[in-house]
């Protein structure tokens, strides 16, 4: 037999249910010495450089946040559960600000300020355009749904796994938390029995319900399989027609586990297009009626309690189609990642930089009259909010900004940052802001902020029960001269300065 032409065969095992080849390799030889390479001994002796500079083979898995304890209860009276059925065409989710919502699926991307985002549809985000680390910023807190009823659903070393595919859920550890849910079609008191419904908007009703809400108003909880699936119709043709197959199955055990229901909270229809209307087991209402009660509807709020920051709302202004827009969005996304009350929205430019700063004081007056029952923090858009503004707890005087000593100006007037009392001496503050601000025109070089501190002064002469305090440096901190100023101080509110990159840009436009 001539050796030459016979191959050496080298046999990879695989082990451990790896697909990778793993050692040992074990060489077979015709007529000669088979030969083991590799052995645990070998291995034992190996040493190894303290640093990697190479990437790891596999990544290092974060681990998901399962949720096992119950929800706090927060107390509240109103929430609305947004779902995508076509009865949303043509709303204004705007409505919806100075309420908590729970967004389902697509919704969290046309709700400004969602409290909630909530799923159990892990192919949602190949059909959305925002990616769970934009919802992350967007929301308080996201969840996701792990609908475990199915025996091929399961949990293996801390992932969870279609087995049928072998297919892992790897970004679940985003999420804020997870839920194993294993039940269908029953509304449950506790997060170990929470109910799937193998539905987002299910599941957003079931977590409303733990949350401890008293009325659950739901949109868009249409559950027809006729004419167009959702509102926003940007779905795929072929995820429209997977959804209608299936939502009949949805209403189905929607109306099942609302028939089991013997809870005292109440679940509100709002949409007439829904099955839900026939059903005798839920009330439906009209959206555009029970808005008007604003005092049904409102978030209960004690004008002269400020022992909390819940009679706090946070206002800002940017201009639309500038550079401003962006620059909002961080601040919103702070906001809601902390949890406060605002109301940030989006003006026509005036035509400069100099007219868009010189509007703060009438838009601060309309806020005064928009919310009645809440103080006001005004914060520029171009800042970010860090921390939770604790010092307006228990917090009495009338306006709050802050003086600052600069190399080139002593005692500055900064109105990036502006705390107010709603009442009348703070709405007569603005009527005389926005007076001389428009008498001196848009044309002026003199600041508006001067023009506040002009304002401050003349109060302080003609009201002797006014009151006015000095903020500390890290709610009006400015990210360069004021940090290398005070570099041991953490801010709570800092402020970008946009105008700098952006000044130019604006007064071209």
């Amino acid at each position: 037999m001539n050796r030459r032409k016979i191959k050496r065969v080298t046999q990879n095992p695989k082990s451990y249910g790896d697909e990778k080849p793993q050692f040992p390799t074990v060489t077979i030889r015709p007529n000669g010495v088979n030969k083991i390479h590799n052995v645990k001994q070998n291995i034992q002796k190996r040493t190894f450089n303290r640093t990697q500079t190479g990437p790891l083979l596999e990544p290092v898995k974060s681990p998901i946040n399962f949720l096992r304890s119950e929800f706090a209860n927060i107390n509240k009276d109103i929430c609305f559960v947004v779902g995508g059925g076509p009865s949303l065409n043509g709303f204004d989710f705007s409505l919806l600000n100075g309420f908590d919502t729970i967004a389902i699926n697509k919704a969290v991307e046309y709700i400004p300020n969602p409290t909630y985002f909530i799923t159990t549809d892990y192919s949602y985000f190949t059909k959305a355009s925002l990616p769970i680390d934009e919802i992350k910023l967007k929301t308080q807190k996201s969840y996701f749904v792990a609908n475990m009823s199915h025996d091929y659903m399961k949990l293996k070393r801390g992932q969870i796994v279609d087995t049928r595919r072998n297919f892992v859920y790897e970004d679940l550890y985003k999420y804020d938390g997870v839920i194993q849910s294993y039940n269908k079609d029953k509304f449950s008191s506790t997060i170990n029995e929470f109910s799937h419904g193998e539905n987002s908007g299910h599941c957003g009703i079931q977590l409303a319900l733990l949350l401890g809400y008293k009325k659950i108003y739901l949109l868009g909880f249409d559950l027809n399989n006729t004419g167009q699936s959702h509102f926003h119709q940007s779905y795929r043709d072929r995820d429209q027609k997977s959804f209608k197959q299936r939502v009949g199955g949805y209403g189905e055990t929607l109306l099942k586990s609302l028939a089991q229901y013997t809870g005292s909270q109440k679940i509100i229809n709002l949409s007439g297009q829904s099955i839900l209307t026939s059903s005798p087991h839920i009330k439906t209402e009209s959206f555009n009626d029970i808005i008007k009660d604003k005092l049904t509807l409102q978030i209960k709020v004690n004008p002269n309690d400020n022992s909390t920051l819940n009679n706090l709302m946070v206002v800002g202004y940017y201009t639309v189609n500038t550079p401003y827009e962006e620059e909002a969005q961080n601040l919103i996304r702070s906001l809601n990642k902390l949890g406060i009350n605002h109301n940030v929205i989006g003006v026509k430019t005036l035509g400069n930089w100099q007219a868009n700063t010189r509007f703060k004081a009438g838009f601060m007056l309309d806020m005064l009259v928009k919310w009645p029952k809440h103080r006001l923090l005004y914060v520029d858009v171009d800042a970010v909010v860090h921390k939770m503004p604790d010092l307006f707890k228990n917090y009495k005087c009338d306006i709050a900004v802050r003086w600052q000593d600069f190399r080139w100006r002593k005692n500055e007037c900064l109105s990036g940052t502006i705390y107010m009392e709603n009442n009348e001496r703070t709405k007569r503050i603005c009527q005389l802001w926005r007076d001389i601000n428009v008498k001196e025109g848009n044309e002026s070089n003199r600041m508006e902020q001067w023009n506040l501190d002009t304002v401050i002064n003349q109060m302080k002469k003609e009201d002797p029960n006014f009151t006015y305090k000095n903020l500390p440096p890290e709610y009006t901190m400015i990210f360069d001269s004021m940090r290398g100023m005070y570099p041991n101080i953490s801010p709570v509110i800092e402020h970008f300065q946009a105008s700098r990159r952006f000044k130019k840009d604006v007064n071209k436009k």
